[in-house]
């Protein structure tokens, strides 16, 4: 639980940790044991993780969550894996992604896709590219005007309503191999969002007023501790007296890497 409600930040790395599990169990390897042909150390780094969910505030404390989950791949290097999760009437549908990837000398700014060695592989190859893939390459080589899903679309800009910088922290942002952690990539994203409500006086209270109800994070790089992010709020709408439509951007300050997209829907607090 975190801000009154259940932790976004804990759920991203409970499904992730399913995807990974699902992926060590597969390949038959611990995650510690990836490698390529001549021996580099791998890593199964998330690209694009998709959820939508029932608001964080109507799950409460000892309720039990209940996930099933089931990973695929195509090719060798690019798993998806989808979690549905079930707790009382709430509910929760995930997709995420990961790619192989390897890390040149402990630099963050310095990764780098690749393939890890032919072994054993139990997990069901897909024959076609999932559209969550390609709308991924499309968005990155930037031939995507739009993203849709099921209930909400965001339209693909690089306007920039407002900017701001975060200091990472590493007690919380870094991860047990060093990387900027997955799962703090939104939170950052919340951080920054939040502070530009306090300082235009817009939202009173954004924190509790509203919750997320739909992320879409597609993931371009990573970041040493040391660096710093910088935050874009690209896009901000009402869709309607209850939800809030935001896209937003996170740079690598040092060079101005395109870190990560984030297009995110929080709903209003009944």
């Amino acid at each position: 639980m975190a801000n009154s409600a259940l932790s976004e930040n804990w759920l991203l790395k409970e499904i992730g940790d399913i995807h990974w599990e699902l992926l060590s169990s597969g390949l038959e390897q611990k995650s510690s044991e990836f490698k390529d042909d001549i021996g580099n150390r791998l890593y199964a780094t998330f690209v694009r993780i998709n959820y939508s969910l029932s608001l964080l505030n109507l799950f409460f404390e000892n309720e039990i969550l209940y996930l099933k989950s089931e990973i695929k791949r195509f090719g060798n290097n690019t798993y998806f894996s989808t979690v549905n999760g079930k707790c009382n009437e709430k509910q929760l549908y995930a997709n995420l992604m990961t790619s192989f990837s390897q890390r040149e000398l402990n630099d963050n700014s310095k990764i780098s896709k690749s393939n890890p060695q032919e072994k054993v592989n139990h997990i069901e190859q897909l024959k076609n590219t999932p559209e969550f893939l390609n709308e991924y390459r499309l968005l990155k080589k930037g031939f995507l005007n739009e993203i849709k899903s099921s209930n909400f679309n965001f339209k693909i800009t690089e306007d920039v309503i407002a900017s701001s910088q975060y200091s990472i922290n590493p007690y919380y942002d870094i991860n047990g191999v060093g990387l900027l952690y997955f799962a703090s990539y939104p939170i950052v994203a919340d951080k920054c969002l939040l502070d530009y409500f306090k300082n235009n006086q817009q939202i009173e209270n954004f924190e509790s007023a509203y919750h997320t109800v739909y992320r879409d994070i597609f993931y371009f790089a990573n970041c040493n501790s040391a660096d710093h992010i910088v935050f874009k709020l690209n896009s901000i709408s009402r869709l309607d007296e209850n939800n809030l439509s935001v896209t937003s951007s996170l740079y690598r300050q040092s060079d101005n890497t395109l870190m990560a997209k984030i297009f995110t829907i929080k709903q209003k607090v009944s």
